[in-house]
C-alpha cells in the first residue's frame, strides 16, 4: 500500500534464541499487515490517510470549482455560439477535472473540434447543433462537480467513522453488559472449573460392547488394525523434525484463521510471516518444545474473552496466550485431528463393520430379478438413492469437523460467502447444514409419494464444549490406543490456567472440564468421542445412519429406527456424562400421503419442533418453512443492533452481516426440492423485516439509510440509490440487498417440486412395460447370446413363469432404482443463476475495466450496477462514482471486517 510506505517496519532479533522456557513477548512496531492487524491501529492510520486524503480533495475540489465558475463567468456575454464552445473546451480541458474532458469515452473532443472549424464556413452546422454540444460539455462539468461532492461526502463518513469509538453506545443495565452474557459466564464457569466425576468402569464397558466385544468378527478385526494404526503412529513421532520455516507458516496462518486469539496476539503471529530468519528461529524453538513435551507446563495465564455470536449465544475463547505455546498446540492438534480421521475413515471402510440401512436382496430375489431383468439394474444401482446417499453421508456428514488435510483451508458456519474451497474440495460447514435440509425435504417428498411416513428428528448436546468431561474424553482416547505418554500430555494441555479479560485482577483457575474453543485439538477431541455416538447409532438402530455435524444430530427414515437410535444416543450420553439439549431438540412425522393416522408424533421420541435456523419443519406439508416466530426475534436484535451503531458505516455492516447475510443464511438453500414457494416465502418475510424495522421510511432500509447520513452529517446532495449499493471498487457504500440473490435464482426454481415424482412413476412404468414386454417376446439375452446360453439353469427354473408385478418391480427402488436416483438428484439441484447483464457497449466496456480484486463480477453485483447505471451515469456520467485512490476505499472495506463489534 502506497500510503503506508515511509512507515518504519519493526525488526525481529535474534534474541528469540533464548532459553526454551522463555516466554515470546509480541514486538512492539508501528507496522502491520492488513489483514491481521490490530483493528485500533488501522482506525489511526485511516483516520490520518483520510485526512490528509480529504484535505488535498478539498483543495482540488476549490480549484476546480473555482475555475468551473470562472470559465462561465468568462462566457456568459460570449454572444458567437462557435467562439463561446471553443472557449469553453479549452478552458474545461484545463480544469483538474478527476476525468479529464480529453478521456471521457462518451464525447470526442476532437471531433467536437473538427465540427468547430466546419462550422467557421459551413451554414449547415447550426447554432442549435453548436448549443446542444455547448450543453452536453456543461453536464460533463456538472458531473465532476458531483463526483466530487460525492468523494468529499465519503469521507466525511469515513471520518465520522474513525472518530466514533467503535463500541455501541450503552447505557443503563447495557452499561455492564447485558444480562444474559453474564447469565452465560455463571453457567460456563460452573461447567468449566468444576470437574464431573463418571463411573470409569460403565464407560469401558460400553466401549468394549461397541468395539472390543462386538457381536461381529469384522469389527473386532478392524478395530484391532485400528489400534495398531494409532500405536504406530505415536511410535514414529520422534522420527521427524516437526517444525521448519514452511511448517510455522502454515500453522499460523490456520491459527490466525481460527480467530480465536485477540488482535494484538493476531498482529504479532502476522508479523513472523514473510521472515525467514524469524520462522526458523521459531521452528527450532518449537522443535526443542516438541522434543521435552513431556515436561510440558502452561507459560503464564491464558485470558478468556467472551464474544457474542451472530445467534445470540456467548462464546469463549482462549484469546491471550504465549504465541509459541499457541503454535505447538495448534501443530499437534493438526496431526492427531488429521491422524484419527485417516483411522477411523479406515474402521469403518472395512467390509462388515458398518451396518447397511437397506435390506439386501435374498439369494432367491436376485436370481429372480438377474432370470426376468435382463439387461436391466439387477441388484443394484451406483446411481440408485442409497449409493447417492451412502457417498453423501461418508464424504460430507462422517468426522465432517476433522480436516481432511492438515492445513486445509475451509469456510466454517460463519463465513457465509464461501459455500466451496477448490483446492481440497470441501463444502462449507454452513453449506453442508443447508444441503442436508434439502436433503431431508427430498427424501420427506419422495416417501411421502412411495406411500411411507417419516420420522425426523433434530438434537444436539447442551453446552457441549465447556461441558465436555476430560474422563470420558481421555476413556476414549485410551481405548483407541493412545498410550500414557500423550494421556499426560493432552491432560496438561486441556488443564490451563484460565482468566477473564475483565477479570483480570481474579486469581486464576484451572479448566477441569471442556476444550477450548476453536482450536484444533477441541476438533480432535470432541469429534474421537462424538464418533462412538455415530457407530453406537449404526450398530444398535440396524444400520441408521446419524447425520451429525459435530454436536447438531439429525435423524429420518422409519419410526422404528428413529426411536432406536435415540434410545442410541441417549445410553451414549448417559454413559459420557453430556446432556441432552432439550431447547434444540424435537421430533415429528410426516405422514404419506392418504394417511389414516391423525398423529405427527412417535411414542418413544422426544417432543418438540425440528427447526434450523429461521426454519421449522411442517408436520403437515413435509416442507421446512419460515418460523416467523424466530423472525420476531431476529427483528428485535437487529433493531437494537441497528440503533446501537455509531457511525453510518456501523449502520452498514450491522446491516450486511445480521440484516442481510445472515438472515439470508439461515432461511436455507434453494433447491429444486424447496420449490419457488420458499424463494417467495423469503421474499416476503424480508419485506416484513424492513416494514417493521423502518416504518419510518416505508419499509426501505435505503431510505433510512439516506436520512440517516442526513441526520449524522447535516447539509448533504441529493443521494442516488447506486450510491448506497454500489461495490466500494467503484466509490460506493456497499449496502446489501439480499433479495436480488433470490431473484437471480427464482425463475429457475421449481414451481411444483412433485413433478420430479410424477416423472419417476411415469418413467418407472415405461421401464417396467418395456422389461415385460422384452421377457415376454425374448430369445436373445443382452449380448446376443441365446438366453438359454446366458441364464444357464435358470432358464429352466423360470422358463414359461409370468413376468413380476409393478408392485414387486419398485419395491426396493432406493437399492435398485437409476430413475429414482436420477428423481433424488433433481430435487437435489441448485437452480441456474438467471442474472442481467450490463446493456450497451461503453457501459459494458468501462465495467470490464474495472477490477474486484483480481476476480470475476458476482451476479449480485452486476444485478446492482445494471439496476442503478442509470442514474448513475446520469449523475456521474460514469459507472465510477469515486476515482480509484482518491480516497482509501479499499482499507475501509478491510477495516470494516476488523474493527465492526457487536453490542453486547
Amino acid at each position: 500500500m502506497v500510503f503506508l510506505k515511509g512507515l518504519p517496519r519493526w525488526r525481529f532479533h535474534t534474541a528469540i534464541q533464548c532459553s526454551i522456557g522463555a516466554r515470546l513477548q509480541p514486538p512492539h512496531h508501528r507496522y502491520y499487515s492488513a489483514s491481521t492487524a490490530s483493528s485500533e491501529i488501522l482506525t489511526e492510520t485511516l483516520h490520518a490517510i483520510t485526512d490528509v486524503k480529504l484535505a488535498q480533495l478539498e483543495k482540488q475540489q476549490q480549484s476546480y470549482e473555482l475555475g468551473k465558475r470562472a470559465l462561465h463567468d468568462a462566457l456568459k456575454d460570449e454572444q458567437r455560439s462557435r467562439k463561446r464552445v471553443q472557449s469553453l473546451i479549452d478552458g474545461a480541458e484545463k480544469l483538474p477535472a478527476m476525468t479529464p474532458l480529453g478521456r471521457d469515452p462518451s464525447i470526442s473532443i476532437d471531433n467536437l473540434r473538427s465540427f468547430l472549424e466546419q462550422a467557421e464556413f459551413d451554414a449547415s452546422v447550426t447554432s442549435d447543433f453548436l448549443t446542444e454540444y455547448e450543453s452536453t460539455i456543461n453536464k460533463k462539468l456538472d458531473e465532476q462537480s458531483a463526483r466530487y461532492e460525492f468523494a468529499a461526502l465519503y469521507g466525511r463518513l469515513v471520518k465520522e467513522w474513525t472518530s466514533s469509538s467503535g463500541d455501541s453506545a450503552q447505557d443503563g443495565e447495557n452499561a455492564v453488559g447485558r444480562e444474559e452474557m453474564h447469565k452465560q459466564r455463571t453457567i460456563w464457569k460452573e461447567y468449566v472449573f468444576h470437574p464431573k466425576n463418571l463411573d470409569a468402569d460403565a464407560i469401558k464397558s460400553y466401549l468394549d460392547q461397541l468395539f472390543t466385544k462386538n457381536d461381529s468378527n469384522a469389527v473386532k478385526d478392524a478395530f484391532k488394525i485400528l489400534q495398531k494404526d494409532v500405536e504406530d503412529f505415536q511410535k514414529s513421532w520422534d522420527d521427524e523434525v516437526h517444525f521448519k520455516e514452511t511448517t510455522v507458516t502454515q500453522c499460523i496462518k490456520s491459527i490466525l484463521k481460527d480467530g480465536a486469539l485477540s488482535d494484538h496476539k493476531k498482529a504479532a503471529l502476522n508479523g513472523f510471516l514473510g521472515n525467514g530468519l524469524v520462522l526458523n528461529e521459531i521452528a527450532d524453538v518449537l522443535n526443542m518444545r516438541m522434543a521435552s513435551r513431556a515436561s510440558f507446563e502452561w507459560s503464564g495465564v491464558t485470558t478468556i474473552e467472551q464474544r457474542r455470536h451472530l445467534n445470540g449465544r456467548y462464546r469463549f475463547f482462549a484469546s491471550d496466550q504465549d504465541v509459541l505455546q499457541t503454535i505447538l498446540m495448534q501443530y499437534i492438534g493438526l496431526r492427531w485431528a488429521t491422524k484419527i480421521k485417516q483411522v477411523l475413515r479406515r474402521f469403518i471402510s472395512q467390509t462388515g463393520v458398518l451396518k447397511s440401512t437397506e435390506r439386501t436382496l435374498t439369494w432367491d430375489e436376485r436370481r429372480r430379478r438377474r432370470y426376468l431383468l435382463v439387461g436391466d439394474n439387477v441388484h443394484s444401482s451406483a446411481r440408485s438413492v442409497e449409493s447417492q446417499e451412502n457417498g453423501y453421508w461418508t464424504s460430507q456428514i462422517f468426522l465432517d469437523q476433522l480436516p481432511n488435510e492438515m492445513f486445509e483451508d475451509r469456510a466454517g458456519y460463519s463465513d457465509e460467502g464461501q459455500e466451496y474451497d477448490e483446492e481440497y474440495g470441501r463444502s462449507s460447514a454452513l453449506s453442508v447444514t443447508q444441503g442436508l435440509l434439502n436433503r431431508i425435504r427430498a427424501n420427506v417428498m419422495m416417501r411421502r409419494r412411495l406411500d411411507k411416513d417419516t420420522t425426523v428428528m433434530r438434537s444436539d448436546f447442551k453446552w457441549f464444549g465447556p461441558s465436555l468431561p476430560h474422563q470420558s474424553i481421555f476413556a476414549v482416547l485410551e481405548h483407541f490406543g493412545v498410550k500414557g505418554e500423550w494421556l499426560d500430555f493432552f491432560k496438561k494441555a486441556l488443564e490451563a490456567p484460565l482468566v477473564f479479560k475483565d477479570e483480570a485482577g481474579s486469581a486464576p483457575q484451572i479448566r477441569r472440564r471442556g476444550t477450548p474453543i476453536s482450536t484444533t485439538l477441541e476438533t480432535f477431541f470432541s469429534e474421537a468421542l462424538l464418533f462412538c455416538s455415530d457407530f453406537a447409532v449404526n450398530q444398535r438402530a440396524n444400520g441408521s445412519r446419524l447425520y451429525r455435524l459435530h454436536d447438531d444430530i439429525w435423524l429420518w427414515g422409519d419410526s422404528e429406527a428413529c426411536v432406536q437410535s435415540w434410545n442410541a444416543l441417549t445410553e451414549f450420553s448417559d454413559v459420557m456424562g453430556i446432556e441432552i439439549n432439550e431447547d434444540k431438540t424435537g421430533s415429528c412425522t410426516v405422514l404419506a400421503k392418504g394417511s389414516k393416522k391423525t398423529t405427527t408424533s412417535s411414542a418413544g421420541l422426544p417432543r418438540g419442533d425440528v427447526a434450523w435456523g429461521f426454519l421449522r419443519l411442517d408436520p403437515e406439508t413435509g416442507r421446512f418453512s419460515i418460523n416467523q416466530a424466530e423472525i420476531d426475534k431476529h427483528v428485535s436484535e437487529l433493531s437494537l443492533q441497528l440503533k446501537a451503531c455509531d457511525s453510518v458505516f456501523d449502520f452498514i455492516q450491522a446491516w450486511n452481516l445480521y440484516g442481510a447475510r445472515f438472515f439470508q443464511a439461515h432461511c436455507g438453500k434453494v433447491a429444486w426440492c424447496t420449490g419457488r414457494q420458499h424463494v417467495d416465502e423469503i421474499l416476503e418475510t424480508f419485506q416484513r423485516i424492513q416494514s417493521a424495522l423502518f416504518a419510518s421510511t416505508s419499509g426501505s432500509v435505503g431510505l433510512y439509510l439516506k436520512q440517516m447520513i442526513g441526520d449524522r452529517l447535516g447539509h448533504v446532495p441529493r443521494i442516488p440509490d447506486g450510491f448506497l449499493y454500489y461495490p466500494s471498487t467503484m466509490g460506493g457504500l456497499g449496502l446489501v440487498n439480499p433479495l436480488i440473490d433470490l431473484y437471480i435464482i427464482r425463475d429457475d426454481s421449481a414451481k411444483e417440486p412433485e413433478i420430479f415424482m410424477d416423472e419417476f412413476f411415469e418413467a418407472e412404468r415405461k421401464n417396467y412395460y418395456r422389461a415385460k414386454q422384452r421377457y415376454e417376446a425374448r430369445e436373445f439375452g443382452e449380448k446376443g447370446r441365446p438366453i438359454a446360453e446366458e441364464l444357464g439353469g435358470d432358464w429352466e427354473y423360470f422358463r414359461g413363469k409370468p413376468f413380476m408385478s409393478f408392485e414387486e418391480y419398485i419395491q426396493d427402488p432406493d437399492l435398485t432404482s437409476d430413475t429414482k436416483g436420477v428423481c433424488y438428484s433433481n430435487l437435489l439441484t441448485t437452480p441456474e443463476p438467471r442474472g442481467v447483464e450490463i446493456s450497451g457497449q461503453d457501459k459494458l466496456k468501462e465495467f470490464e475495466k474495472i477490477s474486484p480484486d483480481d476476480r470475476e463480477w458476482t451476479d449480485y453485483e452486476t444485478w446492482v450496477v445494471e439496476l442503478y447505471a442509470k442514474e448513475i451515469i446520469d449523475r456521474f456520467g460514469t459507472l465510477v462514482i469515486i476515482e480509484k485512490g482518491l480516497l482509501p476505499t479499499s482499507l475501509v472495506t478491510m477495516l470494516r471486517n476488523n474493527r465492526f463489534k457487536w453490542q453486547n
